[in-house]
């Protein structure tokens, strides 16, 4: 249960962690008279609020004024880079600070701080999000002005640096290129543009045939994005990097869950937990160098990350168990993104059916290790949610989607409603019906 809790927390992102913790208002001088306090909160708030501004009038110099020595250097990259997104909201916020801000022996005082980029990308993101940084900043003398010294990813977040979500891709690039499309917003290192712009159509026409076919066959009342953020990287070493996400080395894509910044948790639509995703796809595999087939490729690894993105707000289970204790299933997962990409392509959803080999009549609880286990367990996921389709109807399936998402503990009772079969029932048949076609 204190896993769990811990879990919980990480997924705040912003103040809630910081309030969680013991946190709240910055920490005041001491009050000693040998001392001067040099950095204050309101010092320190001018100068998150002057970055936050002068990123959304796109004054590169009153951005990059109290920066210094290197720190000025790599925030007039990502100060250009970020000005290339479509943010509904891009702000900063402390997380956490460490150090008085007093000058004790006339030395001038220095904090640190965690902070976090608190972000929405418009069209991309239901909720704020954010990533988190670590500043230094130093104050010489009252007569001298703050300055930031160094700026880097934060250290961890409670032991782990995946939930710090750094590098992302505006930290990475010297000159970020960016493809803004009706659905999609496409980016990659500038010396990669002539790819990139090639396979952004490809990355779009998915991202359309997603939020489509949710508009028209999925639950009204869900919230979900209506356009997607896809980073395109062919350095394996760099893909593997982005965003502090662990990385599979047979997996050609990931979408990245973002927690909801400074969510309440409440249980109500309006304290989402996630408030979107990112994806990244490795754009030196298969998906993209098939000599025939490439184009198909690009779609149907879009559409398969597009579909994780796309219900990822309504994922109720943080750290992977919900309220209840629940986890939400790999299968129901994993089927749902491989039925909408295998929906587009039925040349390769047939080649996935044959290829499903050993196969014992359980539904599948993850993608084991060897390739072949991975390909012939996301093929049984997808055949799980193409049988619920058959039954119920696309509608049907699309709503046990959702409703699993929002409440993984009550799974007899969604395939009750989805194909009139609870749970062991659902999986015999389901195990016949993988035999009869494989």
């Amino acid at each position: 249960m204190v896993v769990v809790a811990v879990l919980a927390v990480l997924g705040v992102g912003g103040l809630a962690v910081y309030r969680a913790v013991g946190g709240g208002a910055l920490p005041t001088a001491g009050g000693g008279s040998q001392s001067e306090q040099l950095l204050g909160a309101e010092e320190i708030e001018e100068l998150l609020e002057g970055r936050s501004q002068a990123l959304k009038s796109g004054d590169e110099d009153a951005y990059l004024e109290p920066f210094s020595g290197k720190a000025r250097e790599t925030q007039k990259k990502l100060f250009n880079n970020l000005r290339k997104i479509p943010f509904a909201r891009a702000e900063y916020s402390v997380l956490s600070q460490s150090g008085s801000g007093d000058d004790n022996y006339g030395t001038g005082a220095t904090v640190s701080l965690d902070v976090a980029f608190v972000h929405q990308i418009q069209n991309v993101d239901v909720r704020p999000v954010s990533e988190w940084y670590h500043w230094v900043i130093k104050r010489e003398s009252k007569s001298s002005e703050p300055r930031i010294t160094k700026v880097g990813p934060s250290g961890n977040a409670y032991g782990s640096s995946s939930y710090v979500y750094y590098p992302a891709p505006w930290d990475l690039y010297e000159d970020m290129h960016v493809v803004r499309q009706e659905h999609s917003i496409t980016v990659s290192d500038k010396k990669h543009a002539a790819d990139t712009d090639r396979f952004a159509p490809y990355i779009e026409k998915a991202a359309q045939d997603d939020i489509s076919l949710w508009k028209s066959s999925g639950p009204a009342e869900t919230e979900v994005p209506s356009g997607f953020f896809t980073v395109l990287e062919p350095d394996r070493k760099t893909y593997s990097t982005l965003y502090s996400s662990d990385a599979e080395e047979w997996e050609a894509g990931q979408s990245l869950p973002m927690p909801t910044f400074d969510a309440e948790f409440s249980g109500t639509e309006k304290d989402l937990e996630y408030g979107g995703a990112r994806i990244k796809m490795d754009s030196s595999g298969n998906h993209f160098t098939h000599a025939t087939r490439w184009q198909l490729g690009v779609e149907g690894l879009a559409h398969h990350e597009f579909a994780h993105a796309l219900v990822q707000p309504l994922e109720a289970a943080y750290g992977g168990f919900g309220s209840d204790g629940a986890s939400t299933e790999w299968w129901v997962v994993e089927g749902f993104a491989e039925y909408m990409e295998l929906r587009f392509d039925s040349e390769r959803a047939s080649w996935s059916i044959q290829g499903i080999k050993e196969f014992d009549g359980s539904l599948p609880g993850g993608p084991g290790v060897l390739e072949s286990e991975v390909s012939s367990q996301y093929a049984l996921g997808y055949t799980a949610v193409r049988f619920i389709a058959e039954k119920g109807g696309e509608k049907a399936a699309l709503q046990f989607v959702a409703d699993h998402y929002r409440k993984p503990g009550e799974l007899d009772q969604q395939l009750q409603e989805a194909t009139g079969m609870g749970e062991g029932e659902f999986e015999a048949a389901w195990a016949g019906y993988v035999r009869s076609i494989s």
